[in-house]
């Protein structure tokens, strides 16, 4: 599993020196008065700041002289500093949004072969068990179940028979429950005996 890339201090911190360049916080050809100063600032190691400026320097940002201190040298080389800086930034979130996105789909290939594995266990029970035919039988104008729910018909107990589905103008309908309310023209798709097919046509026709 890859791990974000975390930012380091010296890096921020000379960021941020450079927005306060470019805010003229800091302004071209003042001094700071050595890295002491910046460590009082930033509150972190000598070292730290040492990376820092270094960074800065590097680009002509700063001058950096040992006794007289820390020169600010050019505007325009910090904002070149901070474009650079951005790209880079850009870079390491494209990269570690990747690295998310493989993550997520392994997951998701995880979760695809945990359900595939189900379905064929399932698979394997039906077959054990016989095959499931669903039977359908159209309702028709003058039923009795025109307008009434499945639950005002008390179909299971009438006709031993569950709905597992209704089709309608094209569109399915599937589990309906109790409350679902059945339309001429509707078919009914439902499994049970072999029985249950003569006594659904009774049932819906009388």
């Amino acid at each position: 599993m890859s791990k974000q890339t975390k930012t380091p201090n010296y890096i921020k911190i000379a960021v941020d020196i450079a927005h306060r360049i470019v805010n003229n916080e800091f302004v071209e050809g003042s001094k700071i008065t050595g890295r002491t100063t910046l460590v009082s600032l930033y509150n972190v190691s000598p070292e730290t700041i040492r990376r820092s400026l270094a960074l800065l320097k590097d680009m002509n940002v700063v001058v950096v002289h040992e006794k007289s201190g820390i020169i600010i040298n050019d505007k325009n080389l910090a904002k070149e500093f901070l474009n650079k800086f951005k790209t880079q930034t850009d870079f390491t979130h494209l990269n570690n949004e990747t690295f998310n996105l493989i993550k997520e789909r392994r997951a998701i290939d995880a979760q695809l072969e945990k359900n595939l594995n189900s379905i064929i266990e399932f698979a394997t029970q039906l077959r054990n068990v016989g095959s499931i035919i669903p039977f359908e039988s159209i309702v028709e104008e003058g039923s009795i179940a025109v307008n009434k729910s499945i639950g005002e018909l008390n179909f299971w107990h009438n006709t031993k028979a569950t709905i597992i589905a209704i089709k309608r103008n094209g569109d399915h309908f599937l589990s309906p429950g109790p409350y679902f309310k059945i339309l001429k023209g509707d078919i009914l798709v439902y499994v049970g005996e072999d029985s249950v097919l003569e006594a659904v046509k009774n049932y819906i026709s009388g």
